[in-house]
């Protein structure tokens, strides 16, 4: 009974976690240490803030915006979202205002100085959201997860190799949570690559690239192209996420174990803070 109650527990620990996204929150502070500690930049609490914020606003936006779009049957997360729709529209509301003050007032340099990116992304998502992109939308959502995360930081030759295998990283796990969600983007007539697939045939694209990526690692990591830490963590977030593309298929925790392989992305900073210790 007691193995029961807690693994019921775990599994709307889950499920919670899932539905605020706060996994993806994680992942994304997870990914600016990483970055961070490569680059030896430390980071702005008003930038990172800004960061957290305005992924987790646009996170409950398409969460709240599939919600309302889809039809029967509805998944579990749009039952969710649409049964406690004011509450969710008021947090959003304020987390916007929360982010948009950033923005303004604490970052608005580097919003200035990235005003490409910013612009860029806003066509992009227009696009999407109008159903008339040309190009697959996970290789948009990689492309600009990515370049939005190395927004920060100055790019040098010396770190290509860790940039190409992170966006690799970043590119399976858009194609696994994303073929998870197949019958909705058919019902809704989005370019996506699983419109091409069956899901097993995505599930061995997906990880065919993370092996290909893992052997390129261990390739970089021999050749002391990339030091120990930060392979390490890549590493840990390759093999984690190509052990959750074995598991039973459940929508919502595969995603979040998915989303959380960026976990050991922490490792770098770790490693090095343990190691400073006397």
């Amino acid at each position: 009974m007691f193995q029961s109650r807690q693994t019921s527990g775990t599994s709307h620990s889950l499920l919670l976690i899932s539905y605020a996204s706060l996994d993806v929150v994680s992942s994304v502070f997870a990914n600016f240490c990483f970055f961070s500690t490569l680059y030896q930049i430390p980071f702005r609490i008003p930038l990172l803030l800004y960061y957290l914020v305005s992924v987790w606003v646009l996170y409950l936006l398409d969460h709240l915006w599939d919600a309302k779009k889809e039809m029967d049957p509805i998944r579990e997360r749009s039952k969710f979202f649409l049964r406690h729709q004011t509450k969710i529209e008021w947090l959003i509301g304020i987390s916007f205002f929360v982010s948009s003050s950033l923005g303004i007032f604490w970052v608005r340099d580097f919003v200035f100085e990235n005003l490409m990116f910013f612009l860029s992304f806003g066509a992009i998502l227009l696009l999407v959201v109008k159903g008339i992109s040309p190009v697959p939308k996970e290789l948009l959502v990689s492309f600009f997860y990515t370049w939005g995360i190395l927004l920060p930081f100055p790019f040098e030759n010396n770190h290509r190799e860790i940039t190409f295998l992170f966006f690799l990283h970043v590119f399976a796990n858009v194609l696994f949570t994303y073929n998870l969600d197949r019958d909705l983007d058919r019902r809704q007539n989005t370019m996506v690559f699983s419109r091409f697939l069956s899901y097993n045939g995505m599930n061995i694209l997906l990880r065919i690239c993370l092996i290909l990526g893992f052997f390129f690692l261990c390739f970089t990591a021999f050749s002391k192209t990339i030091s120990y830490p930060f392979g390490l963590a890549l590493g840990t977030s390759y093999v984690w996420l190509f052990v959750t593309t074995f598991l039973p298929y459940k929508t919502t925790t595969l995603k979040s174990l998915a989303e959380l392989s960026y976990l050991p992305m922490f490792l770098p900073q770790i490693i090095f803070f343990f190691s400073g210790l006397p």
